[in-house]
């Protein structure tokens, strides 16, 4: 999906680098229907932050730094929560917590 995004050129490099976008779950929230991830998500342009909405990417917004980026995500959640989305463990918490 996030190729979809990226410009032609863009699109053209990550082909020849044969990687696809690297990704690091910030939170997970629940909603009345579906769950909202947070994404810190590593592009040729640097980092953004993605929205996935039941595991389709709806938002990636480019942010000027990590910290930024970090920074503009706790916000957005926090408002989110205000507004009765639940926070859901994230799966790697959860498998860390099955092999412990």
């Amino acid at each position: 999906m996030i190729e979809l995004l990226l410009s032609p050129d863009a699109r053209q490099a990550r082909a020849r680098a044969g990687t696809p976008p690297v990704s690091h779950e910030l939170w997970r929230l629940r909603g009345a229907t579906d769950d909202l991830r947070g994404l810190a998500v590593e592009t040729s342009f640097g980092h953004a932050l993605g929205l996935e909405l039941d595991t389709e990417l709806v938002l990636l917004h480019l942010q000027p730094s990590l910290d930024a980026l970090l920074a503009y995500a706790a916000r957005l959640e926090a408002a989110l929560r205000a507004q009765g989305w639940q926070r859901v463990p994230s799966s790697s918490l959860s498998s860390h917590k099955e092999c412990a």
